[in-house]
């Protein structure tokens, strides 16, 4: 279906002088692909090697970011059995998600010149080392090394390769099958929230970082030998034009912010749940499960009325103020069934935000050789945040309690949405 929001940006880049070729990249992708003038005979748009690159990269995003998803099951475990404070052991966490993101461009390099299947393989035995490693050691910091750097090592060298390989295979269908492979951490955040609560209660954490691993190995090696690349790498030349638009700060902006938002609920609505409503700990797992459920579902509704209804810039506005709504909503939750709404509906609209932004980069800026520049600087800033939130929204509940907790989150929103609405005007400004 054809929209003025598709012409639009059509004869945006139709003005542009830029090679023949395009750069395509998902929320995460630091991996510049050379698709040599979209001539869509080339791309099998489906057949069973396609499909199977979708499924092999759905299954990295599901092991890798499932895993992410759901640590707050682990946050409240460390917390209750006095590993540490709420604000140290999320920093086993917070470093995990850093690590991702800190090494995007290096994992994307090797890659490159080393092949994906190689450095995905090593990545995949260093994330289940690193979990192997952490079920034998009862002390913080070793658990920091180990089921935070470690895991986090070998995500970034999982996540960032897979998650460019169905873009070579796809353009028709590119849409389809993209959403198709992001799903898989919404899919794994609802699936090892659930699991890991009742292998902690039943057999143990050393036992349940143990399952945990064998799991992640698993799943990924059968599909290793499939995640092929079909469209050799170029090297494009990097400017910095980017940086005169302002655009492009209101989108580091909603990045950052965002990011310091989003980890708020993720990693202590389980311990709101537990210290503010008395719940169970399975409780708090259904509540992580049904936020992860429908980030899931956000990422592939809101992608479509996007497409449809309302163009990528309009939708990602939508969703970060829905967000700001929701954040203070946290404040007057004062059942357990209003908590599960809660964190429906912001699964619902984090999920939305993060499918929207690489497309909202694209709009805004362009696609050009600096692509993966723009994305490198977004994603740092995001690492500083997905860093530090954690450990300072432990201080904040630790120190005065979870309303202001809860206040310091919808601060952060609202400024992810005066970002994401700055970055639509400068957008509407640049067209007239």
């Amino acid at each position: 279906m054809t929209t003025s929001q598709d012409t639009t940006r059509e004869t945006h880049f139709q003005d542009r002088d830029i090679p023949k070729f395009t750069i395509d990249l998902d929320k995460s992708d630091g991996i510049l692909i050379d698709d040599d003038a979209h001539d869509e005979v080339e791309y099998p748009d489906g057949g069973v090697q396609a499909w199977l690159v979708v499924a092999g990269s759905f299954v990295a995003q599901f092991v890798v970011l499932g895993n992410c998803y759901s640590f707050g099951i682990y946050n409240q475990y460390y917390a209750d059995n006095d590993f540490g404070s709420s604000s140290q052991v999320a920093f086993i966490g917070s470093l995990g998600m850093a690590f991702i993101y800190i090494l995007g461009i290096p994992a994307s390099k090797l890659a490159e010149r080393y092949g994906f299947r190689q450095v995905i393989f090593a990545g995949t035995i260093t994330l289940c080392f690193g979990l192997l490693l952490a079920s034998f050691t009862t002390s913080l910091p070793l658990l920091i090394v180990t089921q935070g750097i470690m895991f986090g090592i070998g995500s970034s060298f999982i996540f960032f390769p897979a998650v460019s390989l169905p873009a070579q295979w796809f353009l028709k269908r590119r849409g389809l099958a993209m959403g198709v492979s992001v799903s898989g951490s919404g899919l794994g955040g609802l699936v090892f929230a659930q699991l890991s609560q009742r292998l902690l209660d039943s057999i143990g954490r050393e036992w349940t970082l143990r399952v945990t691993c064998a799991i992640g190995l698993g799943m990924m090696l059968p599909f290793i030998p499939f995640m092929k690349t079909r469209i050799p790498p170029r090297k494009g030349t990097t400017g910095f034009s980017f940086l005169k638009n302002p655009g492009f700060y209101c989108l580091l902006g909603a990045c950052f912010f965002g990011a310091f938002a989003e980890f708020v609920p993720v990693d202590f609505i389980t311990v709101f749940a537990k210290d503010r409503l008395g719940t169970s700990k399975n409780d708090g797992a259904t509540l992580l499960s049904i936020y992860n459920g429908c980030n899931m579902v956000g990422r592939i509704v809101l992608g479509i009325v996007s497409d449809n209804y309302l163009g990528p810039l309009n939708a990602m506005a939508l969703c970060t103020w829905m967000t700001v709504i929701c954040m203070f909503s946290w404040m007057a939750a004062s059942n357990y069934v209003g908590l599960c709404a809660l964190s429906a509906a912001i699964g619902l609209f984090d999920g939305g935000f993060w499918t929207l932004f690489p497309i909202a980069v694209e709009e805004i800026c362009g696609i050009d050789g600096s692509m993966v520049t723009m994305l490198a600087i977004l994603y740092t800033f995001m690492t500083i945040a997905v860093f530090g939130t954690p450990p300072l929204s432990g201080f904040i509940q630790a120190e005065y309690g979870f309303d202001w907790m809860i206040i310091y989150a919808g601060a952060l929103a609202i400024l992810q949405a005066l970002s994401s609405t700055g970055a639509k005007s400068v957008f509407s400004r640049r067209r007239r």
